[in-house]
């Protein structure tokens, strides 16, 4: 909850076991500014879904600290950006203020967000801001714009482990 005049609509996407737990977490608040949602997507309506935000959130940690969250690539291969917990590895996809943004803790990231997301609360009542096109989010977005796609990466990718496999 802020004091600022933003908005937030946060979707929460899956079927984890511990959805309901949460669910039961997100009742319990009485905020007045911020809509949490959760929701099943299915496969084919994600990327969609995915693209309509103005900024991704990656909560993932590492117990060894060299896996990667797969959730961000989701982000960027629909263009848009990711503020992500910082742990070991990450900066291997996202490069703080470059094409997102990191944080350790609850307060780092509501700064990153009220940050991001500034101008929004204070867009025109009838002006219409494109998503991610705005800020600081607009530049985030352009570095993940022109990245290979999964359906563009995999046959390449496919191709040179099949002919390593068959010489």
């Amino acid at each position: 909850e802020t004091k600022s005049s933003l908005r937030i609509i946060c979707a929460i996407t899956g079927k984890g076991r511990l959805k309901e737990h949460y669910e039961r977490e997100i009742e319990k608040k009485a905020w007045k500014s911020v809509v949490v949602t959760t929701l099943w997507i299915e496969p084919a309506d994600y990327p969609t879904f995915l693209a309509c935000a103005d900024a991704g959130i990656s909560l993932h940690t590492s117990t060894s600290g060299l896996d990667l969250p797969i959730k961000i690539l989701d982000y960027f291969g629909c263009e848009v950006p990711v503020c992500a917990y910082r742990f070991p590895c990450l900066n291997e996809l996202v490069q703080d203020d470059v094409n997102g943004r990191t944080f350790e803790d609850s307060g780092e990231l509501k700064n990153i967000l009220l940050d991001l997301l500034q101008p929004l609360a204070s867009a025109k009542p009838n002006e219409r801001l494109g998503n991610h096109s705005f800020g600081a989010l607009k530049r985030y977005s352009l570095q993940v714009q022109g990245q290979l796609l999964w359906s563009e990466n995999w046959p390449h990718g496919w191709k040179v482990l099949e002919n390593a496999l068959t010489e």
